[in-house]
């Protein structure tokens, strides 16, 4: 009776021990399933390739054992970047309750529409593809954003301006929208031992505006604003030969496809990745063996580097959670990541105060086709 009962209780152990392991939603012995909400299709199907990437560094990793012996399992949603078909589509997942957490999801209004089902079901949302300073601006539980904010992208530029343009004529052009109004406030906090006088950028104006910065005759402008802004006021014609400092939007090697010389020479811009043309990065050439190896139609791109960047992340995530997965682990096991960097990242950390991973940038530009940088690795947060 007593060998009976020990190993009666033995298999007990055993059952419950499993059951406390793999109870979690989307996870199973051998495998964790995530999911990612991109526009497959439609007119911003340039961002597939950002899950296509992604996939592909999955299955790489998958090849090497996965993580913890289990394999990563990415479900893709095309929600073509509309809000009600990712409604739709996660409304019908969390019915089935398949779904361990969801995986850099493109989009700012289509997480928005997505993001109260995740709250309600506990979900925790890794890497939101999306600049809103919303997102992090106070941390959300259980919601991690991948982008840099118009805010983060502020702070560093003030810092570097306050690091090596002391005692310069600068002017700060900024679109005058909200987003921007609040982050040239955020800039001008960092400024020390810089004078600095603003301009807001009106819709029509463009004209007068760089009228007046001709006269003015700064030693340097800084342009603060999304893509469009920032490249219409860079594509104006002007006799102003001076250094314009400007975000992250810019951070493509297609650059000099947009701009003519003259311009692309004087155009320093915040950068996270390496790009392109960097073709002795040993990050971009491990990049282009994976999509060599498990993506073969896909062609280096800024958004395949962005796809690899995110779920080199995501691994990271996973490892640090440990065998016994759990989301709370997972999100716990983020926040501890410290000046962390994968093969294509800048250094990463989180804490529970931050929950923004592209919190660091350099300031860099194309010069005689090739990329410089300009500072090392600059704290935004």
């Amino acid at each position: 009776m007593t060998k009976l009962f020990r190993l009666t209780a033995l298999l007990l152990m055993i059952i419950i021990t499993a059951t406390y392991c793999f109870a979690e939603n989307g996870v199973l012995p051998r495998s964790v399933i995530l999911v990612t909400h991109q526009p497959l299709s439609g007119p911003a199907r340039q961002y597939s390739e950002i899950a296509k990437s992604a996939k592909a560094y999955f299955q790489y990793v998958n090849d090497q054992g996965g993580v913890h012996g289990r394999l990563i399992e990415l479900k893709i949603i095309d929600d073509q970047l509309n809000p009600e078909i990712a409604k739709t589509a996660f409304n019908e997942l969390t019915v089935k309750h398949e779904i361990f957490a969801v995986f850099s999801g493109i989009g700012s209004k289509t997480h928005q529409a997505v993001y109260p089902i995740l709250k309600q079901n506990s979900i925790p949302s890794f890497f939101v593809g999306s600049d809103l300073p919303e997102w992090t601006q106070p941390v959300r539980a259980n919601l991690f954003a991948f982008l840099p904010t118009a805010d983060t992208e502020a702070k560093i530029l003030g810092k570097f301006l306050s690091q090596k343009h002391t005692e310069e004529k600068i002017i700060i052009w900024y679109a005058d929208k909200p987003v921007y109004q609040r982050s040239v406030k955020a800039l001008s906090k960092e400024l020390y031992g810089v004078s600095a006088e603003l301009l807001p950028g009106k819709t029509g104006r463009l004209t007068a505006e760089w009228k007046l910065i001709n006269e003015s005759k700064p030693d340097l402008l800084v342009v603060l604003g999304n893509y469009s802004d920032v490249m219409g006021i860079l594509s104006f014609p002007t006799q102003l030969s001076i250094p314009i400092l400007t975000g992250h939007a810019l951070a493509d090697s297609r650059l000099p496809e947009s701009l003519n010389q003259e311009v692309l020479e004087r155009v320093r811009f915040l950068t996270a990745f390496p790009l392109i043309m960097e073709t002795e990065n040993a990050g971009l050439i491990f990049h282009q063996q994976i999509l060599n190896e498990y993506a073969a139609d896909l062609t280096t791109s800024r958004w395949t580097i962005y796809g690899q960047a995110v779920a080199e992340l995501m691994v990271e995530v996973l490892k640090r959670s440990g065998r016994a997965l759990s989301r709370q682990k997972a999100v716990y096991a983020t926040e501890s990541i410290q000046q962390w960097q994968g093969q294509l990242l800048p250094p990463i950390t989180f804490n529970s105060r931050n929950h923004l991973a592209l919190g660091s940038l350099r300031v860099s530009q194309i010069k005689s086709g090739n990329l410089q940088h300009l500072s090392d690795w600059i704290d935004g947060q």
